[in-house]
């Protein structure tokens, strides 16, 4: 076969002769759906030449009757490859309608972007592993360590002291791990008053927490927790003034540690997170389209695949008068400071809330590839979104632009998906998603990579969130800061229950679940402390209520709920006792009547005659 030589004035003819690549005023509009890749004639045009220098030097056989883009890989791969892989997905879809140029926004390729399987290589891992026989508690005390617990302990005792508060004994770190233990527990065990884990009554009293500590010493504690020095609270308008003062050095304490004990992953989210909340706060936020309408608002950053959270920001409101502008991108600006530091590649996820086109440039050239959704009125995008009336697009079809580093893409699913990207072009890589119809059946619609990318590693938010959500140490509360002092203790919890995850995962072991974290590591910090004092009570519900109907308003007895009382009569046996104690059927303050026999069911001391007999009879 003979070798063709063009020259620069057939080049053209040529190419449309043998790949058909019609003319601008026969080419289609630029729907991306469905056709053969976009083939740039000045950049073939350079190929072919390139492609004939490197056949004749290589004494190759001619290929002038079957020229394929395959050609172009063997000659250019060390120099282009990554260029010519672009160009196998293109599809011709200029628009003589639409300038292929849009102000700043024109349609262009990038040469040199990681593969998508480069932002998994880095996973989240502890800085400092632990010994394999390392239990829950171990892991948790990373992050609430004994800065921590000293702080508690100090900041507790002060307030208390302040505050003069009556039959106050100084808490110690022991017992505040017994108290914090008791949190964990009332958060995998809710019962609907905090009353009940120390009933008597079987069907609500909890033994794990009724044996640690009586109630009044735990409401006592709760009363007086407190974390910071309230005389050095700088006065509002002053200069210092913070509105999370009270939580200031624990919310410092866990970001520093949550930083140093795990490395951070290169796949990673940006996402608000909710803390419920429906008192009096300055900070409370209103959002109706989430699903916690009212709390406290939470900037986070976390791993794409484990939730584990690495920094967060307690929203306070707006710092200055009028509208606050560009909230969000100072929010990602402030979060990935410390990620940017990262010398490994990269990718942060987030939604529309913070993304524009400037932020993710800014984040680009400081070595973050991004991905996010935008919202439609953003300033800087391309003019074919800016106008009022929606893209008249099928399902599966979309278009793009780019501008400098940042891609623009929208996509037409259920509704318009509108997408900024540094990491994805919108032309690479295009995939097949199914989507469910109102006739049960399942539809196949096309998809760029970058939707799909986004998807997979936008939720690490969301995870941390259910994870912490599964059983929160969260209670009602009238004051403001204990919600978010429950959120910094689940917080802890999480990313603890996440590094053991990883833990055991990496030594083949046997995986536990949040539960189970759970439950052992408030075994772990109760551990043998028990401040309960022993004394001869029943071992149900024993209220002294007073006797309806008595003329004797002193009159009372221990309320045995009848469900007890009256069953199974022959299992209610007497049983003697060393020491004499008040009969709970007949004795009363004018007429004490004592007996060393109890009834072995009910443990409830009763004179042998008649007493045991008619307290066990149903009248």
């Amino acid at each position: 076969m003979s070798r063709i030589f063009l020259k620069d004035k057939d080049i053209e003819g040529f190419l449309e002769e043998t790949f058909d690549i019609p003319d601008d005023s026969n080419s289609e509009d630029d729907l991306e759906s469905e056709g053969e890749p976009e083939l740039n004639l000045e950049t073939l045009q350079n190929l072919l030449e390139d492609d004939s220098q490197s056949q004749e030097n290589q004494n190759m056989p001619d290929t002038s009757s079957n020229v394929s883009i395959e050609s172009f890989h063997n000659s250019q791969r060390d120099e282009s490859e990554a260029e010519i892989s672009i160009l196998e997905e293109l599809e011709e879809d200029s628009d003589e309608s639409e300038p292929e140029e849009d102000g700043n926004w024109c349609k262009s390729l990038w040469i040199s972007r990681p593969e998508p399987e480069e932002f998994d290589r880095v996973k989240t891992v502890p800085v400092y592993l632990l010994n394999s026989r390392a239990r829950p508690l171990a892991h948790f005390e990373k992050f609430f360590n004994e800065n921590v617990y000293d702080l508690i302990v100090a900041q507790t005792n002060l307030y208390a002291e302040q505050k003069k508060l009556l039959h106050w004994e100084p808490v110690t770190k022991p017992e505040i791990k017994a108290f914090l233990g008791i949190l964990i527990i009332m958060g995998y065990i809710i019962l609907p008053h905090i009353d009940l884990y120390w009933s008597r009554d079987p069907g609500f009293r909890i033994d794990e927490v009724a044996n640690v500590m009586p109630i009044k010493r735990f409401k006592k504690i709760l009363q007086a927790l407190h974390l910071n020095d309230n005389s050095l609270e700088p006065k509002k308008g002053t200069p210092g003034h913070d509105k999370l003062y009270k939580l200031r050095p624990l919310i410092t304490m866990l970001n520093n540690s949550f930083l140093e004990n795990a490395k951070n992953s290169s796949s990673q989210s940006i996402d608000e997170s909710m803390v419920k909340f429906k008192g009096r706060s300055s900070l409370k936020q209103y959002m109706p389209l989430k699903p916690i309408k009212r709390g406290y608002k939470v900037w986070c950053r976390n791993d794409s695949q484990t939730g584990y959270l690495y920094e967060f920001e307690i929203y306070t409101g707006k710092t200055a008068e009028g509208v606050e502008k560009g909230l969000g991108a100072d929010v990602v600006k402030r979060l990935t400071s410390k990620l940017m530091q990262e010398e490994f590649i990269k990718h942060v996820a987030f939604d529309n809330y913070f993304s524009d086109t400037s932020l993710l440039q800014y984040l680009h050239e400081n070595g973050l590839f991004c991905t996010a959704t935008v919202r439609r009125n953003r300033v800087e995008l391309p003019a074919i979104i800016k106008e009022k009336k929606k893209l008249k697009l099928q399902k599966g079809q979309f278009k793009w632009r780019t501008n400098k580093d940042v891609a623009f893409l929208v996509w037409q699913d259920t509704k318009e998906v509108l997408v900024l990207s540094t990491a994805f072009h919108p032309k690479i890589g295009t995939t097949a998603v199914s989507r469910t119809q109102k006739d049960s059946t399942t539809l196949s619609v096309k998809c760029p990579r970058a939707i799909k990318e986004y998807t997979q590693r936008m939720g690490g938010v969301d995870r941390f969130d259910r994870m912490k959500a599964s059983y929160s140490v969260g209670r009602r509360s009238k004051r403001w800061w204990l919600r978010i002092f429950y959120f910094l203790l689940d917080a802890a919890i999480t990313n603890a229950f996440v590094l053991y995850s990883v833990s055991i995962s990496s030594r083949a072991r046997k995986q536990v679940t949040n539960l189970e974290f759970r439950v052992a590591l408030a075994r772990g910090l109760i551990g043998a402390h028990s401040r309960k004092r022993r004394r001869f009570l029943p071992n149900y519900v024993t209220k002294k209520t007073r006797v309806l109907g008595s003329e004797n308003y002193q009159k009372a007895i221990n309320k045995m709920a009848p469900e007890i009382r009256f069953q199974n009569d022959g299992l209610h046996m007497p049983l003697a006792i060393d020491s004499y104690k008040g009969c709970k059927y007949c004795s009363t303050k004018e007429h004490d009547k004592r007996s060393k026999i109890i009834c072995e069911k009910c443990t409830v001391p009763l004179c042998i005659v008649p007493c045991f007999r008619q307290y066990h009879v149903n009248n």
